[in-house]
């Protein structure tokens, strides 16, 4: 995996493994957000199916949490990570992501890490919320926003199912952070789980577009 420094403590096996498991959570709860919105008849087989997927995959992974919301116009899958404000999100993990280029409280590249003065008043004004922006020669652009979820405690990771599932995004490797920091059980199974779904589509260009579109007025809620 290219630019792995926050990853380097684990071992490749173990980043292999949370990855196969995750992307295919992220993946099964997109398409069933895709059904969804389709009204599709099986979703009354397909959601519980889902949900007893997802306490497997918290009591698996210790550092990170998905939640499932369901709403009159989608299904929301959310991934939250275990930290209790974004400024210690931020110092532990998003920062050291390589390839840092800007921050903002409302929205992305407020302000430019080249400008350290500013950049330094600025992390000290986080409250809620942070828009962090990066770019990297290898991978090109990434951005991940995080808001705390003062219900569950944590910091929700706001993302798109196209980004997060690139294994070089800043979202990703954030997302592996969590999970193989606080430690996880091989014993319980969640991969072959949630193949069973059959889903077979894959985001082609177009539609990782239209999840980019669908995804960005979401952030906050």
């Amino acid at each position: 995996m290219a630019n792995n420094d926050i990853l380097s403590e684990f071992s490749p096996s173990d980043i292999a493994h949370f990855k196969k498991d995750f992307m295919q959570m992220i993946k099964v709860g997109a398409e069933i957000d895709r059904y969804y919105g389709e009204a599709q008849h099986d979703l009354d087989t397909l959601i519980p199916k889902y949900e007893k997927l997802i306490e497997q995959f918290n009591k698996k992974y210790k550092g990170i949490k998905i939640k499932a919301k369901k709403t009159t116009e989608y299904f929301k899958v959310s991934v939250l990570v275990r930290e209790k404000n974004v400024k210690d999100f931020f110092a532990n993990s998003a920062s050291r992501i390589s390839g840092l280029k800007a921050i903002g409280r409302t929205s992305f590249n407020q302000v430019d890490i080249s400008d350290a003065e500013k950049f330094a008043r600025f992390l000290d004004s986080l409250l809620g919320r942070i828009y962090i922006s990066y770019i990297e020669p290898e991978s090109g652009t990434s951005t991940i926003a995080a808001v705390v979820d003062s219900r569950e405690k944590m910091i929700e990771i706001v993302y798109n199912p196209a980004e997060i599932m690139n294994e070089n995004s800043a979202g990703f490797r954030i997302c592996a952070f969590y999970a193989l920091k606080g430690g996880f059980s091989r014993k319980i199974e969640i991969y072959g789980s949630a193949s069973t779904f059959g889903f077979s589509n894959l985001l082609d260009e177009i539609e990782k577009r239209e999840w980019y579109d669908r995804f960005n007025p979401r952030f906050l809620e």
